[in-house]
């Protein structure tokens, strides 16, 4: 998986990058499709002291784009809102190929059953 990083009005230190990668590469054990993770990091000083960063993570999946976006004080607590967004996001795609599959098993069953 590529991650890409872009930063705007703020520069991100060793520590704080390395943990960002790490949780975005914790993602990767819920699809090992994930082409592509893009990730915009900005810093307004005119929004609400709560709000100053925002942080989006892009996920490019084969089919699927999976989006989810921050805003916080630090940039600890909005890397780990993100990941919480991302893997309930995750949750709901892979439980919809899961009852695809459910779904065409039981077609295929009651078309067999005709024969």
């Amino acid at each position: 998986m590529e991650i890409q990083i872009f930063n705007q009005n703020i520069k991100l230190g060793g520590e704080l990058k390395k943990y960002l990668e790490e949780k975005i590469k914790k993602l990767n054990r819920f699809s090992q499709k994930i082409i592509r993770a893009q990730v915009d990091l900005s810093y307004n000083a005119n929004h609400p002291k709560s709000q100053v960063l925002r942080l989006e993570v892009n996920l490019y999946l084969p089919k699927k784009n999976l989006r989810a976006v921050a805003r916080a004080a630090d940039l600890q607590t909005a890397i780990d809102n993100v990941e919480k967004k991302l893997r309930k996001q995750f949750k709901k795609y892979k439980g919809f190929k899961e009852e695809k599959r459910r779904q065409t098993a039981k077609i295929i069953r009651k078309k067999k059953s005709y024969v």
